[in-house]
């Protein structure tokens, strides 16, 4: 018999659901025009001049696991697992956008090319709340698991 879903269950569904969505879109984004986002990554000037194939990696990466990581939230199927890879992405990320921001450098996001809502231009302090909010869901998720309708879901004590 089938139990039904605990309160957290159906709130973390949903942020399941847009998260996944979130950054299976942003994936998709980036591998359309994977020059404009290894020109993002370069930007950041965290690898050295010379490392140009460090930079080739993460923006051959990202998107791969943005998108696989995105399908597993989708579909519940390792949900916390896909949870702990998106907050060590947003981790990196907001650490990233403080790092440009302490060097003053003038950098775009990249995240998702022209659809940049609601942060708009060079990373700024949207940009850190926007990561921020984005961290705590899925830390959230990380927590509490997959909720209602997922392959992975736990059934519910009685």
């Amino acid at each position: 018999m089938s139990k039904v879903p605990s309160t957290w269950g159906w709130l973390t569904m949903p942020l399941r659901l847009l998260m996944g969505g979130l950054f299976v879109f942003a994936g998709y984004v980036k591998l359309s025009n994977p020059q404009l986002f290894a020109f993002s990554v370069a930007a950041f000037d965290v690898f050295p001049k010379d490392a140009g194939h460090a930079v080739k990696l993460v923006a051959f990466a990202v998107p791969w696991t943005e998108i696989i990581a995105g399908t597993l939230l989708i579909l519940g199927l390792w949900t916390r697992a896909a949870a702990l890879v998106f907050s060590l992405l947003l981790l990196a990320f907001i650490i990233g956008i403080v790092s440009v921001l302490k060097r003053n450098l003038n950098v775009e996001c990249g995240c998702f090319g022209k659809f940049e809502v609601p942060c708009k231009g060079n990373l700024g302090t949207c940009h850190l709340v926007r990561n921020g909010v984005m961290l705590a869901v899925a830390l959230l998720i990380l927590v509490k698991g997959p909720g209602a309708f997922a392959i992975d879901r736990e059934p519910r004590a009685n």
